[in-house]
Parts: C-alpha cells; structure tokens; sequence
C-alpha cells in the first residue's frame, strides 16, 4: 500500500488580500448576504455599466441619485418625496451634504476586490458566526440583487462562496475583533497578524508567502493541562525535527531524548505567537516563520498519531486536496517527509515511544487537524 498525505493546506497568492465588510446599519444585511450568495454595498436603485470609477462624474452622480432611493426607502417610501431616478437631476457644483456616499468603498469591493479574496463579514453580536467568503468572479455590472426593504430598487453586488466555519466573534483576538466592531463600510486588511487570524480561521494551516500557519482543534469537552501542554511540546518537538532535517542533523536528533531534542534545534525565530481558544472545540494555531513548517509539522502529528509504518512513509505521497494543481509547496513537503522516514526507520524504537506520545496526546485532547492520511492500492495489489 502507498500512503497518501492530503496536507488540506491551502497555498494563498502573495497578492491576496483580505477585506472586512460590514453589512449595513445594525448589520442588516447580515442574513441578505446568505440568502443571495453575495455581498454589496447599501447603495440601491443603480447600475453601473463597468467596473466604476469613482472619479467618473456619471458614477458620483448614481452614487448621489443611490443616497436619496436608499433615504426614501428608510424614510417611509412617502409618494410625494419619490426621487428622482435620472442621474441628470444629481449634478452639483458643491458636494457638501449631497456628497456621494461610499467613494473609496465602492472602488474597494468593486473594483479592487478580486476572484478569490476572502471577505469577512462579522455578525450582530458578540456570540454571533462570523461569515468568511470567497469573491468567485470579477465584477458583473449585470449582476444586482433583490432585498426586500428596498423593492425595485435592486443592488450591485459581488458573487462569493462562502466557507463553512462555524467561529463566533468572541473567538477571534482582540485586534481581529476591533477590525469587525469598526463601522467603517469595508476595511482592507494589511497586517500580517491580522492576516493569519483570518487565514486559520478560514483555512486552517495555509502557506502564504514565506510564511505558514499551523490550525489543529482540540474537540474534548474537558480538557487536562496537561494534555493540553503535551500536544503543545510536539508541536514543538516537529518544529525542532524540520530545523534538524534542514540542517543535515536529523540522525543525530533522533537519537535524543525528546525534551533534550527540543532544547538543541528548537529555534524560536521561526515561531510566531500561538493563539489558544480552549472550549468545545477549541483551537490553537500559530504563524510559521518559513513556508514549510507547518505543513511538517502537521504530517509527523498524523503520521505519529496513527502509528505509521517508517517504511511505509519513505514513498508517502502528498495530493493537496485544497489546491486545483500540485504547487512547490506540496512537492516540497512530499520530499521532506520522506527524507524524515528514511532516517526514522534506524530508529524504530524512538519513533514507537513517540508514536506511544502522540497517541495518548491526541485521545486526551481529541485532537484533529485538517491533514489526513489515506491508503492508496498499489498497482501490484
């Protein structure tokens, strides 16, 4: 049998960028956004004939026109104050209180934002689901929606996928929470922190860039400190292997007891602060420092978990299933664990204590993460 490792990473594009959206006033169109696939701004009543450009004068002017159709609709609709729905009749010379609403918002989401994106839109409460979604194609100036507080008046909106995760608000950090509690329509995330807090939300271990995140639950609805600390120390103690490999050392590193392993090759520079959530489930992630890392290590945490055969992991196999074709990441790490087996397998009686470890770990914890292995027939059998 060929052993087959399904890493669920998923490798992210380094120009890939992350908004959070608000949905309308007292979010709204929280439920609107789940029900029509999409996402938009609270401009009803236009059509923008392209992608818009905000210093166009035609596009200002629907932007003014969308102010007073979405003001009369909050207003109570009253037939004497219909506007107007010619965009002639919203030229000023003054922008002052007829100034277009959502200038830099609009250019963001519909003209920046780009297939693939991810879009995080925060829910009314504390407690409620946080919603992640990918835009899935680019801007459609056809395409508008149908929400029933404006009638007729349709929307311009963007077509996402949403991915099904379940985190609430209360489960993000404290900056993350602050990015969703702003109430500014649409905000574009830059830092780095931010962005793997969304990543491992959204995508659990992940690759952008030179970095990678590791995401694993702990589903147990109690959980021992100990237990806890021990999944964390072979976190540790993979990190440390991968530094070992790297270095031409692993041979020497497998012939340490694990705590004196970590102590000589466990380097600190490649590990970036671990986030822990600990409830049913629970959750720790952290930022890797290097592309590779946390792909590594949640391969030995599998491998080590179910018992794997040494020799049988020299020819594992790695087929991403997050991924629509092979990338360097995942060759990369094929190689890696092989080269890692290949050495494990003169150290048969280290790797059953660990394999002994790591077992007893993820039983306590009911620890799971994203990666998997499967057995594949070979073509003898």
């Amino acid at each position: 049998m060929t052993l087959i490792l399904d890493p669920a990473m998923r490798v992210i594009e380094k120009d890939h960028q992350i908004f959070v959206l608000h949905p309308g006033d007292g979010k709204r169109f929280y439920n609107d956004f789940v029900a029509t696939s999409s996402v938009f701004l609270d401009i009803p009543g236009i059509k923008f004939e392209a992608a818009p450009n905000i210093d166009d004068e035609a596009v200002r002017r629907q932007l003014r026109m969308s102010r007073a159709i979405g003001g009369w609709h909050k207003g109570g609709r009253p037939e004497a104050r219909k506007p107007s729905r010619s965009i002639g009749d919203y030229e000023v010379k003054l922008e002052g209180r007829d100034a277009p609403r959502y200038m830099r918002e609009v250019k963001n989401l519909y003209v920046d934002a780009k297939p693939g994106d991810l879009i995080v839109i925060p829910g009314p409460g504390y407690n409620s689901r946080v919603l992640l979604a990918e835009i899935t194609e680019d801007f459609d100036p056809d395409y508008r929606v149908d929400i029933a507080r404006y009638g007729a008046d349709r929307v311009p909106a963007r077509r996402v996928t949403f991915i099904q995760t379940g985190s609430a608000k209360y489960e993000f950090g404290q900056r993350a929470i602050q990015l969703m509690q702003n109430r500014q329509a649409i905000i574009r995330v830059n830092d780095d922190h931010d962005r793997h807090e969304f990543y491992e939300h959204a995508y659990g271990d992940y690759v952008w860039g030179d970095v990678s995140g590791s995401y694993m639950e702990v589903t147990e609805q109690v959980i021992d400190q100990k237990d806890l600390t021990d999944v964390l120390f072979l976190t540790n103690l993979y990190g440390a292997m991968y530094v070992a490999l790297k270095a031409g050392e692993l041979e020497t590193f497998v012939g340490l007891p694990l705590h004196s392993a970590i102590n000589q090759y466990y380097n600190r520079e490649l590990f970036g602060d671990i986030s822990i959530e600990v409830h049913s489930p629970g959750f720790f992630g952290r930022p890797m420092k290097n592309p590779a890392i946390a792909g590594f290590v949640a391969a030995m945490t599998v491998l080590a978990t179910m018992g794997a055969s040494p020799q049988a992991a020299t020819s594992i196999e790695v087929q991403n299933s997050v991924n629509g074709r092979v990338s360097a990441c995942d060759l990369e790490l094929q190689a890696d664990i092989r080269s890692t087996m290949e050495i494990v397998t003169n150290a048969h009686a280290w790797w059953d204590d660990l394999c002994k470890t790591q077992k007893a770990a993820a039983d306590q914890t009911g620890l799971k993460t994203k990666a998997k292995i499967v057995d594949k027939p070979t073509a003898n059998n």
